[in-house]
């Protein structure tokens, strides 16, 4: 008995307490595999501020100094979009597709997440919301609008990652209509697709875009376009089409082919902005 005692300990130590650490290992870097930050060069900020129709918008929250950017050809726009890029995106980026390509009488609201950009702190779910809660008013008040009185004039527009950071906006400030490019349908989900295996319930950083969605077509009156390219490498288009299924009264699907993760802005612009004139209605 006592051998075979021993051969159970070491069986143990040996297969369990190795996966142990690996799991223990994968829910403290899970940051790194879902954020990649980086900081905006030397003078981008300065040079995008001196082009005409442009506002810094800064602010804080509780992670420190935040910086956001609204982009507006005129001075009383229709519409103010919150703007949300992937996670290797700096919201800037989008700045010269939305002036060359997006409706000229919106205005873009283009937001950084903690840790990336100008923004101080470290990006998580919370953080992120807390952001937002802070953000939105602010861009609101450049153009003279409050809340409630103008919440029907917000709409949201992101890709990726960056998708979940505008229905978390949406959720916050019950916006029920905007435009997202290859959203996934959660951050759990996402696991498997990474790593070959569901490890949903470790997922410290959790984004649900299905509830997301959820709660916005619980609102009523929603309308939310997904686009997504049938040859993604990073995001599955299965997650798109599992969220139009799930939630065909919300979700308007369109799906371009050949398009992959990064090139949908330059395969199909067109689409996107139809999508934009239809998202901007009442």
């Amino acid at each position: 008995m006592a051998t075979r005692s021993r051969i159970l300990r070491h069986m143990f130590f040996w297969i369990f307490v190795p996966i142990a650490g690996l799991l223990l290992l994968l829910m403290g870097c899970q940051n790194k595999l879902i954020y990649f930050p980086r900081p905006y060069g030397n003078n981008h900020v300065a040079n995008w501020a001196s082009e005409p129709g442009t506002t810094v918008i800064n602010y804080e929250t509780k992670e420190g100094k935040q910086q956001a950017y609204l982009l507006s050809a005129t001075p009383k726009p229709e519409r103010l979009w919150l703007v949300c890029g992937g996670n290797g995106t700096l919201a800037l980026e989008w700045s010269d597709w939305l002036r060359e390509n997006a409706p000229s009488q919106d205005a873009w609201l283009m937001i950084d997440i903690p840790g990336y950009g100008a923004c101080s702190g470290k990006a998580h779910p919370s953080t992120i919301r807390h952001s937002l809660e802070a953000v939105v008013p602010a861009g609101m008040a450049q153009l003279g609008w409050t809340l409630p009185a103008d919440q029907g004039k917000l709409r949201f527009f992101g890709h990726s990652l960056g998708a979940a950071v505008c229905l978390m906006g949406a959720d916050e400030f019950d916006i029920r209509r905007g435009v997202i490019l290859t959203p996934f349908t959660s951050t759990m989900e996402m696991t498997k697709v990474m790593l070959g295996v569901n490890l949903g319930p470790l997922v410290l950083h959790r984004f649900d875009n299905r509830a997301r969605l959820k709660e916005i077509s619980s609102r009523g009156e929603a309308s939310v376009f997904i686009l997504h390219g049938d040859d993604d490498e990073a995001i599955p288009v299965e997650m798109s089409r599992t969220l139009a299924r799930e939630f065909p009264a919300v979700v308007r699907y369109i799906e371009i082919p050949g398009g992959r993760h990064n090139n949908l802005s330059d395969l199909a612009p067109e689409r996107i902005v139809k999508a934009m004139e239809e998202a901007r209605k009442e």
